[in-house]
């Protein structure tokens, strides 16, 4: 078992998950009908007709939408995490595009990691910006979208990985590649998630 702090600096980390109640709600939206909808009030009633035909009322879909947008994994506490799985998928995608030398085959059998703890509560910022929209012809206007996610910066996460029949040191190498190469979470190819590796063991 590997005892792990990986250490963010800035511009630091950002989540942006797609969660289970985002599907959800999409699929709300859409067969309530309320996005053809011209008007707030003819929006409203199509929402409310739809969510009483399935047993729901308007707290639950404002439930249900908070929760489809909060932009951290969390623990039971409310503690921003990085998910396991996400540590795993960091460390693939590292493996997929590192020398040789250092790959590790077969990763999500081989290793096993625990979620990773930022000691945050609340974002740090927002970082907003404007992006071209495109879809499956292309571009589709001139105009660009404002797009805004909440980051957390400077802080450490701190977690565990049971390497089994890995070496501790390639898989050290790996993680530090992965934070100076890869990156973890969203926007990476923006230079987001980038971190440096604190082995405690």
């Amino acid at each position: 078992m590997m005892n792990l702090s990986l250490v963010f600096g800035k511009p630091g980390y950002i989540a942006h998950p797609y969660r289970h109640e985002m599907y959800q709600l999409i699929e709300v939206q859409k067969k309530s009908g309320m996005m053809r909808t011209r008007s707030d009030k003819k929006r409203r009633e199509s929402l409310e007709a739809y969510l009483r035909s399935v047993g729901m009322d308007l707290d639950d879909y404002l439930k249900l939408e908070k929760m489809a947008n909060e932009p951290f994994y969390r623990d039971g506490s409310g503690g921003i995490i990085i998910p396991a799985d996400k540590i795993l998928s960091c460390l693939v995608n590292a493996s997929a595009v590192c020398a040789s030398r250092m790959r590790i085959g077969n990763i999500r059998v081989a290793l096993r990691a625990s979620d990773f703890s930022t000691g945050k509560q609340h974002p740090d910022g927002k970082w907003e910006r404007f992006a071209v929209v495109t879809g499956a012809q292309g571009k589709l206007s001139n105009q660009r979208a404002l797009r805004v996610n909440e980051y957390i910066c400077d802080f450490t996460a701190k977690g565990t990985i049971d390497h089994g029949m890995v070496s501790p040191k390639a898989l050290l190498a790996l993680i530090e590649h992965a934070g100076r190469e890869v990156g973890i979470g969203a926007s990476r190819k923006m230079g987001w998630g980038r971190f440096s590796v604190m082995e405690q063991n």
